[in-house]
């Protein structure tokens, strides 16, 4: 046959497109058997390095605009963090791969099962041995096919059937370059870069004929994995480690992204290994939850649904990371976080392979019986706050109510309160819940009004106001309860001063001093607890949100052995608090939080976020507040309420929550990088310039 080249000239201008891509995440990534030149059992292998490369690699895709679905990742299959070799999409057919080696052959089968709920698709299967995107490449209308290591010959047809695209036989024959993936990147419709030694004459000709302005990678690029590439025809995201390489991309005219994705490189593996497209058509590209028919349901009214929340009208379906995708397909920059509960993003990959794990096992027993999980998680979580005990619980709010009751036992008990006159001073403008108790001590008129009557036992003062606060302490106060960081009421940041002189104030008069950072604790500040911005330390944290992974409610309240160990068998309880299931979460957060990486993360990035909205004072806005990944932003009353404005931010793609008035909160996951933080100063600005 004759071929011929696709264009005859190269635009040097070029186009980025949305993808869409499949990945799966390297939890369980470990080499323990050679199956390719790469590949050795007796080198360490750093798993968590892995997952944290391999999370830069999603976020980068995150921030292009692209979308990514995670695909469960199995135990005892560590290559299937290589999606690519999963599966070929072409259109709504999708070919699952049937592996060469036996110890990748099971992933087939999770790969099919995966397909099958993407919507629209049609799953097919080969009788030969292929292993998808690996050996085989799209380039607009045609396919580039490899062969010699890892698949058939024989298969080629067979895809060239299933897909309807003619496919051009490729013969490898160096096997350090074992799958054709390894060898060549595609970087747009027209246009490659390879490495001609690893491919017979034959093929060579091919490639120089089709391809004759291809870019020509060195040996040491190919090696480093160089040509593993991902491009979305103008943006390529490609290893660090490929410089010569990375210099040509760039001088025609592309958008090189470099990414370290070196452990992974340990099993054969780099950017494009991990990287599986998915070319089916846009309304098809969502999975299925259960029946199909809910997917293309918008469920504009929750008929049968309390009416105790006014959500915006964004109908999620799923979300990764930091972002959320509607049942249009509509993709949305999650900015509020769950109010703290998504600090590390959604379905974070290391959380859910804890609750996988963890259901597998054992999920609830009571406390009527012990646990192998709770006792660890305890300990762990008492070691990050620098306590003795810990009580577990499930809401915020529970733990609020909780801490409230060791605060009065521990004034009866210890302190010697007259039995019944315990108080507890709280700040205005507080919010612990919406329990019946804590409503008692709120100023909220919309929280409180038509629920009396309220608990009796608590004296408010101004917030920040310590000479109001001192004088509202007495005998018989038993607690002061604050919130180190006002959430609710704006992300109100207290003078320097308020909290350590309450810390010296409670510790003169013998009260607990009560940190609430359910919302502000556990890395969202750019701290552990938001207190260490001023060196404070209290007598008792309360603790929740985050503490649950955004997978499920888990909530603390921590203090040394003689508070908590006021508390005696009977004297409170929880059928689900301290749940195994909810252990192995809060154990791996608290894990993930032992070694400061998240609280750099959300220092940082804060810092970069609180830079580009404080640019925006005088433009619509009135003042920006915050520490860390938290901000409140007073937005010009004349450019509407904050409800108004958050509905403009979600026709900009962006989800944020208003609280009273014009002002507008943003709590994004930690995992949100420094060009999505951007795009997020964007769309606020385009949303303040287009009321």
């Amino acid at each position: 046959m004759t071929l011929t080249n696709p264009i005859g000239t190269h635009a040097t201008t070029r186009s980025a497109t949305p993808r869409t891509y499949a990945m799966t995440p390297p939890i369980h990534f470990t080499v323990s058997y050679a199956i390719n030149p790469w590949m050795n059992p007796d080198i360490p292998v750093d798993t968590d390095l892995a997952v944290r490369q391999w999370q830069r690699l999603r976020d980068t895709y995150a921030s292009l605009g692209h979308t990514v679905h995670l695909v469960d990742a199995q135990p005892g299959l560590p290559d299937m963090v290589y999606a690519a070799n999963g599966g070929l999409s072409v259109g709504d057919r999708i070919v699952a791969a049937r592996f060469a080696f036996p110890e990748r052959a099971p992933e087939a089968e999770h790969y099919a099962e995966w397909f099958a709920t993407l919507a629209g698709a049609t799953v097919c299967r080969t009788e030969g041995v292929q292993e998808g995107e690996g050996d085989f490449l799209v380039v607009g209308d045609r396919i580039l096919a490899g062969t010699g290591f890892r698949t058939d010959r024989d298969t080629h047809a067979e895809i060239a059937e299933i897909t309807g695209l003619p496919v051009i036989t490729l013969e490898l024959v160096d096997p350090r370059f074992y799958h054709l993936d390894t060898a060549l990147g595609v970087l747009d419709a027209h246009t490659i870069a390879y490495y001609p030694p690893a491919f017979s004459p034959a093929s060579l000709a091919v490639l120089r004929e089709l391809f004759p302005d291809a870019i020509i990678a060195s040996e040491a690029d190919a090696l480093a994995l160089g040509l593993n590439l991902v491009s979305d025809g103008h943006n390529v995201v490609m290893t660090d480690a490929a410089m010569e390489l990375t210099t040509h991309i760039a001088d025609a005219g592309y958008r090189p992204i470099t990414v370290d994705l070196s452990e992974l490189l340990k099993g054969g593996g780099g950017i494009k290994c991990c990287t599986l497209e998915l070319r089916v058509p846009a309304d098809r590209s969502q999975c299925r939850e259960g029946d199909s028919d809910m997917n293309a349901t918008r469920f504009d009214v929750e008929s049968h649904v309390a009416h105790n929340y006014s959500p915006l009208p964004v109908t999620a379906a799923t979300a990764e990371g930091v972002w959320v995708t509607d049942v249009d397909g509509v993709r949305y920059l999650d900015c509020l976080g769950a109010y703290s509960a998504v600090n590390f993003g959604h379905r974070n990959p290391r959380i859910v392979a804890a609750v996988t794990e963890q259901l597998s096992r054992v999920t609830l027993t009571s406390r009527a019986f012990l646990s192998d999980r709770l006792e660890p998680f305890c300990t762990a979580l008492a070691d990050l706050c620098g306590k003795d005990m810990v009580l577990p619980m499930n809401t915020g709010a529970e733990a609020v109510e909780s801490a409230i009751k060791v605060a009065r036992k521990w004034g009866y008990d210890v302190k010697g309160v007259p039995d019944g006159h315990a108080r507890i001073v709280v700040a205005g403008g507080n919010f612990h819940g919406r329990t019946t108790t804590i409503i008692s001590f709120s100023d909220d008129d919309e929280a409180r009004a038509g629920f009396g009557p309220y608990t009796p036992g608590f004296d408010r003062v101004p917030y920040g106001d310590i000479e109001a606060l001192a004088a509202a302490i007495t005998a018989d106060t038993v607690a002061v309860l604050v919130e180190p960081i006002q959430g609710e009421a704006g992300i109100i940041v207290p003078p320097d001063d308020y909290l350590p002189r309450l810390r010296a104030l409670c510790t003169e008069s013998n009260v607990l001093m009560i940190a609430d950072e359910i919302q502000s604790g556990l890395g969202r500040t750019g701290k552990t607890f938001a207190v260490e911005h001023w060196d404070v330390t209290p007598d008792v944290f309360t603790l929740g949100k985050a503490l649950g992974g955004g997978i499920l409610p888990v909530s603390a309240v921590v203090a040394d052995s003689d508070i908590l160990g006021v508390l005696t068998p009977g004297t409170h309880g929880s059928t689900f608090g301290g749940n195994p299931l909810a252990a192995a979460v809060g154990h791996t957060v608290v894990d993930m939080l032992a070694h400061g990486t998240w609280q750099a993360r959300a220092a940082d990035l804060g810092a970069h976020l609180h830079t580009r909205l404080r640019e925006l004072i005088g433009h619509g806005v009135f003042a920006v507040r915050g520490k860390g990944l938290w901000a409140g932003i007073d937005i010009d009353p004349v450019l509407g309420t904050g409800k108004q404005f958050c509905l403009r931010l979600a026709e900009c793609g962006m989800l944020a929550k208003d609280t009273h008035g014009s002002t507008v909160r943003l709590a994004p996951p930690l995992v949100i990088s420094h060009d999505e933080i951007d795009w997020v100063a964007d769309r606020f600005t385009e949303a303040l310039r287009n009321p």
